[in-house]
C-alpha cells in the first residue's frame, strides 16, 4: 500500500472505523481541505509560539486538533484515508525549484567580470587589428573570443552536471530516510515523503523531525532548534507549554 513501507508492530486492538465511516471521512477531507489547511496554519504561524499555543487551546488542545483532522490519537489515521489526505494536502516534500536549461547556464557565465573584460579586450583587439592589418589583424581578437566561448561552455557544462548530481542526491536522500508512523493501530516504517496530514509520527533521540507537528505524548523530549533559531539551547517539549515540533530540527533526548 505504501512505497517501501514496512509493518513493524501492532500498538492496540481497538476497533477500526466501518467502511461507511471511512468513505465519509474521505469525502469530508476532500471537501474541507482548504478549511483544514487554514486550521493547521492557525497553530503553525512562524515565530509566534504564544499565539500558536493560544490557537491550539481554542481548538480544544491536541484532542481537538486531532478530531478536526480525523485522527485517532491511539490508532493514528486509518489506512483507507491516506490517499485522500495526500490528494487533498499533497506529499510531505517541497516542490523543486525550476531547473535552468544549459542555454540559461551558458548565458549566466557571461556575468563573470573576467569574461566581460576578455570580451571587451577581444573587441578592441579586433578593431585595432583590422585597422592596422585588414588581412590578418582579426586573428588575435578571434582567438580571445574563441577562448571565452570555450571557458563559458565548459563552465556551463560543469554547472549543469553538478545540478543534475545534486538533484539525484536530494531525491535519493528523501527516499532513503525512513520514519515510524502509527496507522490503523499498527506501527509502519515509511519514507519521509509518504507522511500525510494527520499522521501520528514517532521520533526518538537522534532523529531529525520530518515535518511540523504537535506533541501528543513524550518522555523527556528535548529538541535542538538551532537550525532555525540559531540558539544552541535544547528546548523541552511537552503537550502543555511547548508542544510545537518544527521540521528540520533534531531530537537530542527522549522520545
Amino acid at each position: 500500500m505504501f512505497k517501501n513501507s514496512k509493518k513493524l508492530s501492532r500498538s492496540d486492538s481497538s476497533a477500526s472505523a466501518t467502511s461507511e465511516e471511512l468513505e465519509e471521512q474521505n469525502q469530508r477531507i476532500a471537501a474541507g481541505a482548504d478549511n483544514l489547511l487554514r486550521l493547521c496554519q492557525t497553530v503553525n504561524q512562524a515565530q509566534a509560539s504564544t499565539s500558536n499555543l493560544k490557537s491550539l487551546k481554542d481548538l480544544g488542545g491536541v484532542k481537538g486538533l486531532a478530531s478536526a483532522l480525523f485522527t485517532d490519537l491511539s490508532r493514528g489515521v486509518e489506512l483507507p484515508t491516506v490517499e485522500a489526505r495526500r490528494d487533498a494536502f499533497g506529499p510531505n516534500s517541497l516542490p523543486s525549484a525550476p531547473r535552468k536549461s544549459f542555454v540559461e547556464l551558458f548565458i549566466d557565465t557571461f556575468d563573470d567580470a573576467t569574461l566581460q573584460i576578455l570580451i571587451v579586450s577581444a573587441v578592441v583587439s579586433l578593431a585595432v587589428g583590422m585597422y592596422d592589418d585588414p588581412t590578418a589583424g582579426y586573428v588575435e581578437g578571434c582567438a580571445i573570443l574563441a577562448a571565452v566561448l570555450v571557458v563559458s561552455f565548459v563552465t556551463a557544462a560543469n554547472d549543469y552536471q553538478k545540478e543534475s548530481q545534486f538533484r539525484e542526491l536530494s531525491a535519493t536522500h528523501d527516499e532513503s530516510v525512513d520514519v515510524v508512523v502509527r496507522r490503523n493501530g499498527v506501527y509502519w516504517q515509511i519514507a519521509v515523503t509518504e507522511i500525510v496530514v494527520g499522521d501520528v509520527v514517532c521520533v526518538e533521540t537522534g532523529d531529525e523531525i520530518p515535518c511540523d507537528g504537535i506533541v501528543i505524548s513524550q518522555d523527556g523530549l528535548q529538541v535542538d532548534e538551532s537550525a532555525l533559531t540559531g540558539e544552541p539551547i535544547d528546548i523541552d517539549k511537552n503537550a502543555e507549554s511547548d508542544p510545537f515540533m518544527l521540521s528540520g530540527c533534531t531530537v537530542v533526548a527522549g522520545s
